[in-house]
């Protein structure tokens, strides 16, 4: 059978930010640049790298072409690595991928159908955590895609990957797209499922639950806020409620009015400054996470201004596909006389 013919409509960029220096990880990534090789012209692979250790993927690079070395900060985070590799990709589609996750999915058919659909291509695996329905809850709240069945490969088209590296959290965003009808998901089912490992990348895994819970923060504001105004008001009738029975009832206990009342005017104060701190708060969110022109989607229109103008005046359009009209014979082929210097 003949194989299909490579593509040279569209460059592929993949980035991958936690290679290891070991044989097994050296032969799945050839194997997968030999994949994408077969089946695209131009492609890149983007390595991230601590400086210190960048000498050591020399021999890798020399057998290996179409590598992009970044050589990052020692101890930068698994996450900021991935959108350092995002952000220096320039292919019009942009996988990020672990290369453990290769044998379940078949990322040139994700690579294709990203830029066919240009519509965001995740991997998906078939089993799923006892913690799920908490982590969707949690990624719900906090405006996020997030299930523990998404998988660390994904394929973006530029124009989706630029969206998300403008998000507020981009580090969030490029592992579980934001819940925005304007970036379209579409799942990868693996075909193998790999082993999981309970404690395996747990401090990853813990900053990811941490970050979730700090971009929930907008609700939880509205929330904190909406409680501190039932209990100034709730502060506001006591005060009203003690007044009452200190005016109206003659056996009031010695001190517990003044009790009552220093106890409601503090709830009231207390309540009414987290009130301010909160809505205070929200707007300094809603101020750096706004982005104008995030709300249009798309565009329908029937106006035809050109169509109307073109009846009300009568003009007929010439077709341009009429040869023109041949020139006389020496009409305009002589050359025209230069005017004379000394005159």
């Amino acid at each position: 059978m003949k194989p299909p013919p490579l593509r040279e409509d569209i460059f592929v960029s993949v980035c991958i930010p936690n290679l290891a220096l070991t044989g097994t990880a050296a032969a799945e990534l050839q194997e997968l640049c030999a994949g994408i090789a077969a089946r695209f012209r131009f492609w890149e692979v983007l390595l991230t790298v601590s400086a210190e250790n960048a000498d050591d993927y020399e021999p890798l690079m020399a057998r290996i072409g179409n590598i992009r070395l970044l050589k990052l900060r020692h101890g930068t985070p698994f996450y900021r690595r991935r959108v350092a590799a995002a952000s220096e990709a320039i292919g019009d589609v942009v996988v990020l991928t672990a290369v453990d996750e290769q044998a379940g999915l078949d990322i040139v058919a994700m690579i294709e159908r990203a830029a066919a659909s240009n519509t965001i291509v995740l991997g998906k695996r078939r089993s799923r955590s006892p913690m799920n329905p908490l982590l969707e809850a949690l990624g719900r709240s906090a405006g996020f895609r997030v299930s523990s069945r998404s998988m660390l490969t994904m394929a973006y088209p530029r124009t989706l990957l630029n969206r998300l590296l403008a998000h507020p959290d981009p580090q969030l965003a490029l592992r579980f797209p934001p819940a925005d009808q304007a970036l379209p998901v579409l799942w990868q089912p693996a075909t193998v499922q790999r082993r999981r490992r309970l404690f395996s990348d747990f401090g990853r895994k813990l900053g990811l639950v941490q970050k979730l819970l700090v971009s929930s923060a907008p609700r939880v504001l509205t929330l904190v806020a909406s409680l501190s105004l039932v209990v100034a008001l709730g502060s506001v009738a006591l005060a009203i409620y003690a007044v009452v029975v200190w005016l109206t009832l003659s056996g009031v206990q010695p001190g517990w009015f003044t009790l009552t009342l220093v106890l409601s005017l503090t709830a009231l104060f207390l309540s009414v400054a987290i009130f301010g701190l909160s809505i205070g708060l929200q707007k300094l969110v809603e101020s750096v996470s706004g982005a104008l022109g995030d709300d249009i989607l798309d565009e329908r229109s029937s106006v035809d201004l050109f169509g109307q103008v073109m009846k009300e005046l009568n003009v007929e359009v010439v077709d341009q596909a009429q040869p023109p009209l041949p020139a006389r014979e020496g009409a305009w082929s002589r050359p025209l006389p230069l005017p004379d210097a000394t005159a």
